[in-house]
């Protein structure tokens, strides 16, 4: 863990945004429709590096990776934690300043429409070898 004594760290949480290709793909993946693997994890591998860039050029501490390679976080839950299998349905809800800028939100895919992962099951860990791309494409990034 990085630490200091000269300043406070600084840093962000959550998603930065994602290029419309890679949420396009992203959505079939969530949806369990056709999409090319290959494209895919290259796509997030370039787009890991864009905002690793980004934070860095802005001068951040603690680095992420800005979940690129996920729709949302609840679906990140399902892929990585076995005990997530069913879904709980939400219906989208109009954000604060939705009304203020409808140019943002017609350009903008909100993860609100999304099914959310119900807790179905005891909770255990899987799928490592996508936890250990995650770090790869962090770490070639950084």
């Amino acid at each position: 863990m990085k630490r200091s004594t000269t300043h406070i760290l600084t840093t962000h949480t959550g998603s930065l945004p994602r290029s419309r290709e890679l949420q396009e793909v992203l959505r079939l993946r969530e949806e369990r429709r056709p999409f090319d693997q290959q494209a895919f994890d290259g796509s997030v591998r370039a787009a890991v590096a864009d905002v690793v860039q980004q934070q860095i050029a802005i001068g951040l501490d603690v680095i992420n990776d800005g979940e690129q390679g996920r729709s949302q976080y609840a679906a990140y839950v399902k892929e990585r934690l076995a005990g997530f299998d069913g879904e709980r349905h939400i219906r989208a809800r109009p954000r604060l300043g939705d009304a203020d800028f409808p140019d943002y939100v017609v350009t903008h895919q909100s993860s609100t429409a999304i099914p959310q992962p119900a807790c179905t099951g005891p909770i255990a860990w899987k799928d490592g070898d996508a936890v250990q791309r995650d770090i790869t494409n962090l770490k070639a990034a950084v």
